[in-house]
């Protein structure tokens, strides 16, 4: 059996490593560095679709993925600027606990978009969410971002960062996202065979 190679825009190691983990057999993620593809879209689609299309660079099929937390009770807050939200992680989310002190309720919704471009083809978009609620504390030692904050309501009531990355991988945004993409790569013959 061949394997199908996937580009993926990222400069994230742990993004990597989770979408590789969660490919079925037959498919292989690699990193694409092409530099810091300046996220200047307004939704998550166009973000993906910047980096993919950037991707197209280095190799004949690219993925762009974008990923955000929106919290209800902030508008929608993070989004896009999830990743923008503080320096680091641990202060991404202690802004995001500041900003919902006190605040009832507390749901939210992580998105990931995947973006699979093609040289001389139609950029397709592929999207997943997952609904859940922001804890009040940071639990966990699993996963990266906002996963230690970030209950789904799908789960058992622990956070995304409580969860192993196949349990995660199953009811996330992330893994959504994969398995349309995926679904489309093996129901197209028109996309293996260009990196084959």
């Amino acid at each position: 059996m061949s394997v199908i190679e996937l580009g993926l825009v990222t400069s994230n190691s742990d993004k990597l490593a989770e979408i590789a983990s969660l490919l079925p057999k037959g498919y292989e993620i690699v990193r694409l560095d092409v530099g810091e593809v300046e996220e200047t879209g307004s939704t998550f689609e166009e973000n993906a679709a910047l980096k993919a299309i950037a991707g197209l660079r280095d190799c004949a099929i690219a993925l762009g993925e974008d990923s955000g937390l929106e919290v209800e009770a902030l508008g929608g807050a993070p989004g896009v600027y999830s990743k923008r939200y503080g320096n680091s992680d641990p202060a991404r989310i202690e802004r995001l606990l500041g900003q919902l002190q006190g605040v009832e309720p507390r749901q939210a919704r992580f998105v990931t978009v995947i973006a699979l471009a093609r040289r001389g083809g139609v950029t397709e978009l592929f999207r997943g969410e997952v609904q859940g609620t922001i804890s009040s504390a940071p639990c966990g030692r699993n996963g990266f971002g906002y996963d230690p904050v970030f209950v789904p309501d799908e789960g058992d009531g622990r956070s995304f960062a409580q969860m192993t990355r196949q349990e995660k991988g199953h009811i996330s945004h992330r893994g959504r996202a994969l398995a349309a993409l995926v679904q489309r790569l093996r129901s197209a013959s028109d996309l293996g065979s260009e990196n084959g």
